[in-house]
C-alpha cells in the first residue's frame, strides 16, 4: 500500500513509520547484556534457556499472586530471540502457498515493515510454519515448535519470577510529549499521535458509537499519564475513544503500530530474548480456560506478552488468563518459535 492508497492520508502513513518521526520521542534504556550465547538455525536466532524442573507460575489464571500451579520444565530448550517477522513469514508463504495475512497487500507485507512481527496468524498457521522450518535442509538435529505457556513465562520472568524481563518495574515515564519506555504498548502509539498529530482531527467511524460521524482533535481523545497510563483509548460502553476513529482504522489496515523486533534492546531478558512484553501477543501450545477478554470462560490456547494495542497491565511477564481460538487470526497476535536440539 502506498501514499496514493484511498482512505490513508499522509498523517497516518507517518504514523506507520515509528522509527522515523517517532524515534526521537522514544528513548529505550541501554541494552541488557545476555548471560547466554545465541545461535542461528534456519534463519532463526535462538537463545538457550535452562531447564526448570521446579517451575511454578507466578499467578493463577485469575491473576492471584502466589497461587500459580506447578508446571515442570524438565529439559533445556531454545527460544526465538525475536518474534517471527513479516519478511520471515513471507518466505514461508511463498514456499508453501499458505494464505498471506489479510493486512498484506497483494501477498506482500506493508512497506517498511519487513522486520515487524507478523500478525493475524492463527495457531494452526504458526504450527505449520514450525513444520516448514523442520523440513529445511539446515535443521538436521533440531525440532522447531511453539513454546508452552510455562516455557514462555520462565523465559520472560526467570528464576526470580520478575514482573518484567528486565526487573520488577516497568520504568515508563511520560513528560512534555516524550515517552520513555522499554517496550511497545498502547502508550507508544498514543504518545506518537499526540506529539505528531495532536491538533489534527480524528472522526468516529464505528457503527453504534455515541459520537458517530463527529470529529475531534486527537489531543481531546487521547491522553497519557506520567507513568505511561493511557486514557481515551477504548471506552466500550459508548464505543468512543481512539480505537473507534478513522485514524485507528487506517493504522490497523496495515498491521497496527508495531515496531521492529530489534527496536527495544533495553527490554531484553537475561538470556537476550526481546519483545517478551509488548509488540504482539504470542501463541503458546497450552490450553486454558480464559479468564480475561472476549474469550472468558472458553477453552482456548494461552497467549502471552501483551501487544502494541494492550495496556500496561497486560504487558508483564506474569500476566495470564488471555487466550484465543487456535483457528482464529487476530490483529494483535503473532508468535515466536521454540526449538529443541537432539542430544
Amino acid at each position: 500500500m502506498d501514499a496514493t492508497s484511498p482512505g490513508i492520508d499522509r498523517r497516518t502513513l507517518l504514523g506507520l513509520l515509528p522509527l522515523t518521526g517517532a524515534a526521537a520521542l522514544l528513548r529505550p534504556p541501554r541494552a541488557t547484556a545476555a548471560t547466554t550465547a545465541t545461535l542461528t538455525v534456519a534463519g532463526q536466532e535462538l537463545a538457550g534457556i535452562a531447564a526448570a524442573p521446579a517451575f511454578v507460575f507466578a499467578t493463577d489464571l485469575a491473576g492471584t499472586a502466589g497461587s500459580g500451579e506447578a508446571s515442570p520444565i524438565d529439559a533445556a530448550y531454545w527460544l526465538g530471540v525475536h518474534e517471527v517477522a513479516n519478511a520471515q513469514y513471507l518466505e514461508f508463504v511463498t514456499d508453501t502457498g499458505q494464505a498471506a495475512p489479510p493486512y498484506w497487500d497483494g501477498g506482500m507485507y506493508p512497506a517498511g515493515k519487513a522486520d515487524h512481527p507478523v500478525l493475524t496468524v492463527s495457531l494452526d498457521s504458526a504450527t505449520a510454519y514450525c513444520a516448514w522450518l523442520n523440513a529445511q535442509a539446515d535443521t538436521d538435529g533440531w525440532t522447531f515448535r511453539l513454546p508452552s505457556e510455562a516455557e514462555w513465562e520462565y523465559a520472560a520472568s526467570g528464576p526470580e519470577a520478575l514482573n518484567y524481563p528486565w526487573g520488577d518495574t516497568a520504568g515508563t515515564t511520560y513528560a512534555d510529549l516524550v515517552l520513555t519506555s522499554t517496550y511497545n504498548y498502547m502508550a507508544v502509539c498514543a504518545a506518537y499521535e499526540l506529539a505528531e498529530h495532536g491538533d489534527e482531527l480524528a472522526t468516529y467511524t464505528a457503527t453504534g458509537s455515541d459520537l458517530y460521524g463527529q470529529s475531534f482533535p486527537i489531543s481531546e481523545i487521547l491522553s497519557v499519564g506520567s507513568t505511561g497510563t493511557v486514557a481515551g483509548w477504548n471506552v466500550t460502553a459508548s464505543r468512543t475513544g481512539f480505537v473507534y476513529t478513522d485514524v485507528y482504522d487506517a493504522l490497523t489496515a496495515t498491521g497496527g503500530y508495531t515496531t521492529p523486533v530489534t527496536a527495544y534492546p533495553g527490554g531484553a531478558s537475561a538470556d537476550g530474548v526481546l519483545d517478551l512484553c509488548g509488540n504482539c501477543w504470542e501463541w503458546t501450545t497450552s490450553v486454558i480456560t480464559a479468564t480475561h477478554g472476549g474469550e472468558t470462560g472458553q477453552r482456548v490456547n494461552a497467549i502471552r506478552g501483551g501487544s502494541w494495542y494492550a495496556n500496561l497491565n497486560s504487558c508483564t511477564a506474569v500476566y495470564r488468563g488471555e487466550g484465543r481460538d487456535p483457528s482464529g487470526r487476530y490483529p494483535t497476535v503473532g508468535f515466536r518459535v521454540a526449538a529443541t536440539e537432539a542430544g
